[in-house]
């Protein structure tokens, strides 16, 4: 189970976007999932193209900002743990591939 303080960073993190990006929260946590998915679950495998969830309709622009969010909401923690601890918040019960999209 996720922590609450863990819970709160990624909320940020949403928050972060969603104001950038001018857009609403569930659009925000949209895209930080996407950006986090590493494509391995069950779920992506077999029901992302009809749910309309493309990992690569990210735009470079988004990448950075979600990239930049991350490395200073989750300060100490490296790349890959605090992309390890947002997937298990944004899809529980899922595994994550590893995975790296170039900017």
């Amino acid at each position: 189970m996720a922590s609450s303080s863990m819970m709160k960073k990624v909320e940020m993190v949403i928050e972060r976007v969603s104001e950038k990006e001018a857009i609403d929260h569930h659009q925000a946590r949209t895209l930080v999932h996407k950006y986090i998915c590493g494509g391995g679950c069950s779920w992506y495998k077999t029901k992302s193209k009809k749910a309309g969830f493309e990992r690569q309709d990210l735009k470079a622009q988004q990448r950075k900002l979600i990239e930049e969010a991350i490395k200073e909401i989750f300060k100490g923690l490296t790349e890959e743990e605090a992309e390890v601890q947002i997937h298990e918040i944004l899809c529980p019960g899922q595994s994550r591939a590893r995975r790296k999209m170039t900017l």
